[in-house]
């Protein structure tokens, strides 16, 4: 099924998409927490199968900029992305770095950079468990970081603009620090084949929960 088609999920599925997709993030913001030295927690796991129609309130206003770190795994499987608001990006940066906080101080290459070393790190860290749950392996590529300002809630940066125009499923979960501060989200976008494993190993694709209905002649 091409990314353009809508999907069609039942609960159960969405369900299990959110299960790994809660575990994935837990790990993730274990790393981030240990990366900054300061405690960053997960909201809750949201699994969407309709496109974002515009950039969510939590990212910022019409001419705030946008941190965007996507990672695209090999040979298929999908890819993960991880989004900061400018001013949160350049304070994990600085937490990163060791360096003091300036608060509203424009994003510059270094930020880019740890940026990179941020979400390279939280992102394989995040398909750790997945790996392990559905014995398979998945190899992700090389981070791709790309700042932008956010112009209006309909217009997308180039790299989120798949999120807009495609019906790709994603299951999406949002930082949080010790304040209940937004501090940023992430998205993971499985393919169709991704998609499929996770159903086959809880038992509720097509063909198991066939089998389970059969069991009691429905």
């Amino acid at each position: 099924m091409s990314s353009t088609q809508r999907v069609q999920l039942d609960e159960l599925q969405m369900d299990a998409l959110r299960e790994i997709g809660n575990v994935g993030a837990s790990h993730a913001s274990a790393a981030l927490t240990k990366l900054v030295r300061t405690d960053i927690l997960i909201d809750v796991t949201e699994c969407q199968v309709s496109p974002m129609t515009s950039i969510p309130n939590r990212f910022g206003g019409p001419g705030s900029l946008l941190a965007t770190v996507k990672i695209d795994f090999m040979n298929g499987g999908g890819c993960i992305y991880m989004l900061f608001p400018g001013d949160v990006a350049t304070y994990l940066s600085d937490l990163l770095l060791k360096a003091s906080h300036q608060i509203g101080r424009q994003m510059n290459e270094q930020d880019a950079e740890a940026l990179v070393e941020l979400g390279d790190i939280c992102i394989r860290q995040y398909l750790v468990p997945i790996m392990k749950f559905l014995s398979i392996e998945i190899v992700p590529n090389s981070p791709q970081v790309s700042v932008d300002r956010i112009v209006d809630r309909t217009s997308f940066p180039s790299a989120l603009k798949p999120l807009r125009d495609t019906h790709a499923v994603r299951v999406e979960t949002n930082f949080v620090d010790l304040r209940r501060r937004f501090q940023g989200t992430i998205v993971f976008v499985p393919d169709k084949s991704l998609q499929d494993s996770t159903f086959k190993r809880f038992g509720v694709d097509e063909e198991s929960q066939a089998a389970m209905l059969s069991k009691f002649g429905l």
